[in-house]
């Protein structure tokens, strides 16, 4: 395959993903008031996130504390 067909290639197959990438991406609100909700939305979802995170961090670090300690025994 000679350089030219390659970047064809290339340049094809980027196009193609960039265009479904694109195409998926969803509609922006219009209004402030619709951009402060969309926001408030994606904030909560994150908060959610992290807040399950922040539980199996903990539930972890009670996990390796009962090892550790398990450990000196034997």
């Amino acid at each position: 395959m000679n350089r030219t067909s390659f970047f064809a290639l290339v340049a094809a197959v980027a196009l193609a993903l960039g265009a479904s990438v694109h195409s998926q991406a969803p509609a922006q609100p219009k209004s402030v008031a619709q951009q402060l909700q969309a926001m408030k939305i994606q904030n909560q979802v994150v908060l959610e996130k992290q807040t399950a995170l922040l539980l199996k961090l903990d539930d972890l670090q009670k996990e390796a504390a009962q090892v550790k300690f398990l450990s000196k025994r034997g």
